[in-house]
């Protein structure tokens, strides 16, 4: 037969347990957001390098198409996300011209990067 402080004991370990247990799931809470935010943190770093040399290199690239108008319609329609019609009626072409000189460009850019990897 337990006695009343048997049963004393025993809720107060229960409180104990409860109360270790919220401490360290707090404890593990913040330990998580404070990975989180180092992380956004390092990510945002290496995202704006990682952006600019991005740019770089695909500016580099336009760079190899003789075609003015080739270069200046692969910027508008993949980089900018204009539509093939809107580049035409700027261009004052038609919209299967764009897709044309679109077409010979990106077969230009993937020889290019072809090229690059080989070496």
């Amino acid at each position: 037969m337990e006695t009343n402080d048997d049963i004393t004991v025993e809720n107060c370990r229960k409180l104990l347990r409860r109360a270790a247990w919220r401490i360290q799931y707090k404890s593990r809470i913040k330990q998580i957001r404070e990975h989180q935010m180092l992380f956004e943190e390092q990510a945002s770093e290496i995202g704006f390098e990682a952006e600019i040399i991005s740019k770089i290199f695909v500016e580099s690239l336009l760079n190899t198409i003789p075609w003015e108008k080739c270069r200046y319609i692969l910027e508008k329609t993949i980089i900018y996300g204009m539509t093939e019609k809107e580049v035409a009626k700027q261009l004052n072409i038609t919209q299967q011209g764009v897709n044309k000189w679109k077409k010979k460009g990106l077969d230009l850019l993937r020889e290019t990067i072809q090229n690059l990897e080989i070496q």
